[in-house]
């Protein structure tokens, strides 16, 4: 018999959107949760290193919504991400766009207990 136990307030997290992101700056850490937001399916990150966002350093960060994000993961094979996935994000650049703001591209690496 196993026990598992889990809070709310243990995978809660600040979303890291396209101002956050520029050339060279990484995110890795094991995926602790899945979720649909208005702009599509994100993903809840705990992060091997606290990164700081709007200010505050943070060791769980929510990826999604960024089409640049979607694209990466669908070259590499992957529609979505799921729970227990290892991840590696980097930001490669981004890219103008007819949109109004640019798209942020990158390279991702998924680790993935099959």
């Amino acid at each position: 018999m196993s026990v598992h136990r889990g809070r709310t307030d243990n995978v809660k997290s600040v979303f890291v959107g396209a101002d956050w992101w520029e050339q060279g700056k990484k995110l890795a850490g094991v995926v602790v949760d899945v979720f649909d937001t208005p702009n599509g399916r994100a993903y809840a990150v705990k992060l091997l290193k606290a990164q700081v966002v709007k200010g505050e350093s943070h060791e769980i960060v929510g990826i999604g919504g960024l089409k640049g994000f979607g694209m990466a993961l669908a070259d590499a094979g992957l529609g979505e991400l799921r729970f227990g996935d290892k991840l590696v994000a980097l930001c490669t650049g981004k890219r103008e766009t007819d949109k109004g703001a640019p798209m942020v591209e990158f390279e991702v690496e998924v680790t993935r207990e099959d």
